[in-house]
C-alpha cells in the first residue's frame, strides 16, 4: 500500500532521472482478431485478443463472453476464462445482456484507439433481455480498456428512444404531428392537393437517424406517381440526410429535373427541419432551415396534372419508404421569397399573416409537441457489471438517485478497473499529481484524473501555436509547448498515465489540416527529446450514425514510471507541418468511428497537409494493406492551393497468395507494433499469417524530408508448411481491389538506366506482360504518365515507382530473384494496372524453409515541375528536366544509393535510415549519396541528451525553437537510447560525419 509523504516533504522531492521514467519491456500492449477479421477470413470467430507485458485477455464480441483471461506467462490456449455479467434493472425488472450487436458499418465491435500503451474498444447496441424474454428498450455499449498492467471494463447505457407512432398520434413541431413509421403514409387526394403552375410546398419534418426505412433513398414527399411522370414534384433524401428536389415538366426521363443539396444543407437528423420546395416558372428551389439549399434553372412553364400528394414514400406504391414525422404542411400558389421562407420558419404556429396558403394540414391539438424523438423515462434503474473466476468475484454498480428521471440523451455508466493477474480491483485514486502550464502564456491547463479510464486527461484545446521569432501569421514552423510537472509523493513507484487531448474546437494551427500530421514529443527541462513514446490516436469522421467517439479529436497517450518520493519536469511539444524547419513525419492510428468499418486503420503523413500513406493491416476496407496514397507539396485536389489535401493515387499490397483453385487466402491474425511514430522517422510493423503455412511481416517507415513521399518497407515471409499456389504477389503497386492511380506507361531498369518501357493496358483481371527478371544492383520500376480517373479531376496527380534496396529469397527450395509484370485490373477503360513483384516463372509451390526478405521503397513522385511548390531545388530542377518520365524513378534509385564507410562504430542498415551503432557513445564515418533529407540514426547511447553531430566538420543545428530537429527513442530491451537526424546530403560527394558527446 502506497503511503503519502508529509506535505512539507513534497516541496523538496528529488528529481527523477530520464532513465527512471523510461518504459520497461513489459510496458506494451497489442490487439488483434484471433483468426483474422471475421468479415475477411471466412469462418473466423468474433474473438478479439489483447496481449500485454502482464496478461492475456480475449473477448467474444458476439456472445459478450470472456473465454481467456490471465497472466501472460501462461500460454493463451491454456488459460481459463472469466464469467462476465452485464445487468440493467428498471422498475424492479432485471435485464441481462445476452449478446452484442452484429458487425455493421457503424455498430457492433468498434475500435476507438490503439497503440503501444493503450487499447480501447467497444461493442455497441447490446441486447438486454428479462427472464420472461422481454427486451429492454435501451442503447448500451460495453467498453474494454487495456493498459499494460490493468484492464478496464465499462458498461454505459441510456434509455432507448420510442419508435415513431404511425398516424396523427405522433408528437409534432407545434402540437401533434403525423408519424410515418416506414409502412404508413400520409395520402392527400388529388382534389385537395391541386398545385398551381408556380407553387411552394412548406412543411416541418423530423428525420431520425434511421429515416431510410427501405433499401433505397426514400421519398420524403411525392406529387403524382414518380419522377418520370408529368407534373411530378417531390423531395428525395439521399444518404447522410442530403435532400434532393425533383420536378418533371413534360414527362419522361429527359424532362425529369433535380437539384441536390450539399453537405452544408443536409437535414439535421433527430431534429426538426423546416423545408420549402418551390417553382416560379423558371427556377426550382429547395430551402432548408431558412437557407437556399439547392436550385436549378429549368425555364419551362409547369402544367398542373391530376395526382395525389404523398408523404412517406413515392406516390405510386410502397417503395422508397421514409421514417419520420411531418407537421405544419402548407401549400401556396406562388414561389415564396427567401424573406417569406424565413418568416414562415420563425412563425410555425401562425404562418404568414398576410399570405394565406391554398391548403394547410395540421394535426391533433391534444398531442404534445417535442423537439426530439421521445425517449423512455426511467424512475428507478441501476447498472451492474460483474466479473468472476476461480479466484473470486469483482463488480461495480451505479444507481439512479432517488427522485430523478432518466431519459435520453443522458449516458450513465458503471466501471471496473482490475489487475487481471492478481484478479483484484485497482484503487481508483492515483498517487501521482500532474500540473500542466502553457509555456507561451503561463496559463494553467485543465488536468482531470479519470479512474474509469486510468489516465490523467490533459486538455490542450485552444493553445495558440508559437511561431518562430520574427514570424507573424500562420506558420508551418509553429509549435505548441506545455510544461508538465509530475510528482509521486508516495513511498512506492507510481505510474503516470497521461492522455493529451484536443477536441474538434481545440485546434488553433491555421495552416494546412493540422490533425492529419500531428506529432507529440516529450522533452526534458533542457528541451532534449526524452525518448518516452507518445501513442498517437485520432479521428476526424463525423457521420450521423457514428455515435459516441465519432467527430474530430486527438489523443496523445503515454505512461511514465515515477520512483518513490520523486518529481520530474517535462515539456510536451506538439508539432504539425514542420519539425526543425523540415516537413515532419508521423504515423498514427486513425479511428474509423463515424466513417464506418470500425477496424484498425493507420495514417502516416509528411507534414500536416493531408494523408501521405494509409494502411489497413486487416484488409477490411479495401482488401489490401496500402490504401490511400497522396503526393506532398503539390497543387491540391480541389482548388490548386498549397498546404492541403492532394489527389489520391493509392493502392498497394504485400504477399497476396492465391491457392491452386484461384481463391485468395486472406491475411489473418494481424498484429501491429508501433516502434517509432515520428517526427524524424516512423517505424511500425504489421505481422500475421496466411493460412497455416505462411508467416509474414511488413515494417513500414516514413522519414522527415522536404521533397517526396517515400514509404520504405522491410518485408519478411517464412514458409512453415508446403503451399501450392496459382498466383503469388510479393509486392504490388496498386492493388487488385484498390487502384486509385492510373498510369499510361510502365518501365523497369536498374542503376544503369532503363531496360524496358511499355504502354499499359488497363483492366481485364489478367497479366498484360510476361514476367521480366529484375537484374543489376538496384532494380527499380516506374509507373508514369498518370491520368485522372475522370474528366472532372482537378489538382495535381503523381506518378509512382518502386526501388528494391535489398533482396534475399528462397522460393520453391531455390534461391530466387524478383520478377515484375503488369496486371490489368478493373473494368477495362474504367480500370487500371498494377505492377506486381513476383516469384520466378515456373515456381508454383512453396516449401518449408522458403523465405523472402527485402527492403522496398514505394515512391510517390510529383508529375510536373509546375505542380511542386516545396523548397527542394534539386527535385524541382530534376522535374523540369525529366518530369513525367521513368527517369525520375531512376534518379531515386541511383541518387538515394547510400554508401557508408565507418571508422568508429558499425553499420546496421542503410534504408530506411542509415543506422550506425556507436562505440562508447561515439561514431565516425563518411556518407555518400542521398536525396532530400537522409535519415541517420545513432544507436547504443547511454543518455538522451548532450550529444553533438558534425557534418563536414561543422556542427549540425537545424533548430527553429531550440533542440527541435532530432528524435530520441528508447529501447527497453537494452536500456539504451537512439537518436535520429535528417541530413540534406545531396550528390555523390562523401561527407565526413562525426557523432560524440558534447564536451
Amino acid at each position: 500500500m502506497a503511503v503519502a509523504l508529509a506535505a512539507g516533504a513534497m516541496t523538496s522531492l528529488p528529481a527523477a532521472t530520464p532513465a527512471e521514467l523510461m518504459p520497461r519491456l513489459e510496458d506494451r500492449t497489442s490487439m488483434w482478431w484471433r483468426d483474422g477479421f471475421p468479415t475477411v477470413v471466412e469462418g473466423a470467430a468474433w474473438r478479439r485478443c489483447v496481449e500485454t507485458g502482464h496478461y492475456w485477455f480475449m473477448l467474444d464480441t458476439d456472445s459478450l463472453t470472456i473465454p481467456r483471461l490471465g497472466p501472460v506467462t501462461v500460454p493463451l490456449g491454456k488459460l481459463p476464462g472469466a464469467e462476465l455479467e452485464l445487468k440493467i434493472v428498471v422498475d424492479g425488472t432485471a435485464y441481462r445482456c445476452r449478446t452484442g450487436a452484429e458487425h455493421t458499418r457503424f455498430g457492433g465491435p468498434r475500435l476507438v484507439e490503439s497503440g503501444r500503451f493503450f487499447q480501447r474498444t467497444d461493442v455497441t447496441d447490446l441486447v438486454f433481455t428479462a427472464d420472461d424474454g422481454a427486451n429492454l428498450n435501451v442503447e448500451a455499449r460495453f467498453e474494454t480498456l487495456a493498459w499494460p498492467d490493468r484492464l478496464g471494463l465499462i458498461l454505459a447505457a441510456r434509455p432507448g428512444r420510442m419508435p415513431i407512432v404511425a398516424g396523427d398520434r405522433s408528437f409534432g413541431r407545434v402540437r401533434g404531428g403525423y408519424g410515418l413509421d416506414g409502412k404508413s403514409r400520409l395520402e392527400i387526394p388529388a382534389a385537395e392537393s391541386h398545385t398551381s403552375p408556380s407553387f411552394s410546398l412548406a412543411f416541418w419534418v423530423f428525420a431520425p437517424m434511421d429515416y431510410q426505412a427501405g433499401q433505397h433513398s426514400p421519398w420524403l414527399v411525392c406529387k403524382n406517381p414518380h419522377e418520370q411522370a408529368d407534373g411530378n414534384y417531390g423531395i428525395v433524401l439521399r444518404p447522410d440526410g442530403f435532400p434532393e428536389a425533383r420536378l418533371n415538366i413534360g414527362g419522361g426521363r429527359e424532362n425529369a429535373h433535380h437539384a441536390r443539396a450539399d453537405r452544408h444543407h443536409a437535414l439535421r437528423l433527430d431534429q426538426w427541419n423546416h423545408v420549402v420546395l418551390s417553382y416560379d416558372g423558371d427556377w426550382l428551389r429547395l430551402h432548408v432551415n431558412g437557407q437556399v439549399a439547392a436550385e436549378q434553372r429549368i425555364g419551362k412553364k409547369r402544367v398542373p396534372r391530376p395526382g395525389g400528394l404523398t408523404f412517406g414514400g413515392r406516390q405510386d406504391g410502397p417503395n422508397f419508404p421514409f421514417r419520420g414525422v411531418v407537421d405544419g404542411i402548407r401549400l401556396y400558389d406562388r414561389a415564396l421569397a427567401l424573406s417569406q421562407v424565413r418568416a414562415l420558419q420563425n412563425l410555425p404556429e401562425k404562418g404568414l399573416p398576410h399570405l394565406k396558403p391554398v391548403k394547410e394540414w395540421t394535426f391533433r391539438e391534444d398531442v404534445a409537441m417535442s423537439p426530439t424523438k421521445l425517449s423512455e423515462q426511467w424512475k428507478a434503474a441501476s447498472l451492474e457489471l460483474r466479473l468472476a473466476n476461480a479466484k473470486g468475484e469483482l463488480g461495480s454498480r451505479w444507481d439512479l438517485p432517488a427522485g430523478e428521471t432518466w431519459e435520453t440523451p443522458h449516458w450513465r455508466q458503471t466501471a471496473l478497473m482490475i489487475d487481471p493477474v492478481a484478479f483484484k480491483t485497482v484503487p481508483p485514486k492515483s498517487g501521482v499529481t500532474v500540473e500542466a502550464t502553457e509555456i507561451g502564456t503561463g496559463a494553467s491547463r485543465p488536468v482531470h484524473h479519470d479512474p474509469s479510464l486510468g489516465w490523467h486527461r490533459v486538455n490542450l484545446d485552444g493553445i495558440e501555436p508559437v511561431a518562430p521569432p520574427g514570424v507573424s501569421g500562420p506558420s508551418n514552423d509553429a509549435l505548441e509547448r506545455v510544461k508538465l510537472v509530475l510528482s509521486n509523493p508516495t513511498d512506492t513507484e507510481a505510474m503516470a498515465r497521461l492522455m493529451f487531448e484536443k477536441t474538434a474546437r481545440g485546434f488553433r494551427q491555421r495552416i494546412g489540416t493540422p490533425i492529419t500530421g500531428i506529432s507529440a514529443i516529450l522533452r526534458d527541462a533542457a528541451g532534449n527529446p526524452t525518448g518516452v513514446p507518445v501513442q498517437l490516436s485520432k479521428n476526424w469522421h463525423n457521420h450521423r450514425e457514428g455515435g459516441t467517439h465519432s467527430g474530430a479529436w486527438f489523443h496523445g497517450i503515454t505512461q511514465l514510471r515515477l520512483p518513490p518520493a520523486s518529481t520530474t519536469q517535462l515539456e510536451l511539444t506538439i508539432c504539425y507541418g514542420h519539425w526543425g524547419g523540415v516537413p515532419a513525419a508521423s504515423h498514427a492510428q486513425l479511428s474509423l468511428i463515424g466513417w464506418g468499418g470500425n477496424a484498425l486503420w493507420d495514417q502516416s503523413a509528411l507534414g500536416s497537409w493531408g494523408e501521405s500513406i494509409c494502411y489497413d493491416p486487416g484488409q477490411v476496407q479495401a482488401g489490401c494493406t496500402i490504401t490511400d496514397v497522396r503526393p506532398v507539396m503539390v497543387r491540391s485536389k480541389k482548388d490548386g492551393k498549397p498546404w492541403t489535401w492532394t489527389n489520391n493515387v493509392g493502392g498497394g499490397d504485400f504477399f497476396r497468395f492465391f491457392d491452386r483453385d484461384g481463391e485468395r487466402l486472406p491475411h489473418a491474425a494481424m498484429r501491429t507494433s508501433y516502434h517509432r511514430q515520428g517526427p524524424c522517422l516512423t517505424e511500425v510493423t504489421y505481422a500475421g499469417r496466411i493460412g497455416e503455412a505462411l508467416r509474414h511481416s511488413s515494417t513500414v517507415s516514413l522519414a522527415r524530408t522536404d521533397d517526396v513521399v517515400r514509404g520504405v518497407y522491410k518485408i519478411r515471409l517464412d514458409v512453415k508448411q508446403p503451399a501450392d499456389f496459382s498466383r503469388f504477389v510479393i509486392f504490388q503497386v496498386g492493388a487488385d481491389t484498390y487502384y486509385a492511380g492510373r498510369e499510361r506507361k510502365m518501365a523497369i531498369g536498374n542503376e544503369t538506366g532503363v531496360l524496358k518501357e511499355w504502354e499499359t493496358r488497363w483492366g481485364g483481371g489478367t497479366y498484360r506482360t510476361e514476367p521480366v527478371q529484375c537484374t543489376g544492383r538496384i532494380p527499380w520500376a516506374s509507373l508514369h504518365e498518370a491520368v485522372p480517373r475522370d474528366s472532372s479531376g482537378t489538382g495535381a496527380l503523381a506518378n509512382r515507382g518502386l526501388v528494391i534496396r535489398s533482396w534475399k529469397a528462397r522460393l520453391g527450395g531455390k534461391a530466387a530473384a524478383p520478377w515484375i509484370a503488369e496486371r490489368g485490373v478493373g473494368p477495362g477503360a474504367g480500370g487500371s494496372s498494377t505492377l506486381d513483384l513476383l516469384p520466378p516463372p515456373g515456381v508454383t509451390r512453396l516449401v518449408p524453409g522458403d523465405f523472402v526478405e527485402a527492403t522496398i521503397e514505394y515512391i510517390v513522385m510529383p508529375q510536373f515541375a509546375r505542380d511542386y511548390y516545396g523548397p527542394n531545388e534539386a527535385l524541382r530542377s530534376a522535374l523540369a528536366r525529366d518530369q513525367n518520365t521513368w527517369r525520375m524513378i531512376h534518379r531515386e534509385a541511383t541518387g538515394n544509393d547510400r554508401r557508408v564507410n565507418v571508422t568508429r562504430g558499425s553499420v546496421e542498415q542503410t534504408h530506411p535510415d542509415v543506422r550506425i551503432r556507436t562505440e562508447g557513445n561515439e561514431a565516425a564515418f563518411t556518407l555518400a549519396g542521398g536525396l532530400g533529407h537522409v535519415p541517420v540514426t545513432f544507436t547504443g547511447l547511454t543518455a538522451n541528451g548532450n550529444f553533438t553531430l558534425a557534418v563536414d566538420g561543422k556542427p549540425v543545428d537545424q533548430s527553429v525553437h531550440g533542440n527541435d530537429f532530432w528524435q530520441a527513442d528508447y529501447d527497453p530491451a537494452t536500456g539504451m537510447w537512439s537518436r535520429t537526424y535528417n541530413l540534406p546530403l545531396a550528390g555523390d560527394e562523401a561527407h565526413p560525419i562525426r557523432f560524440s558527446p558534447t564536451p
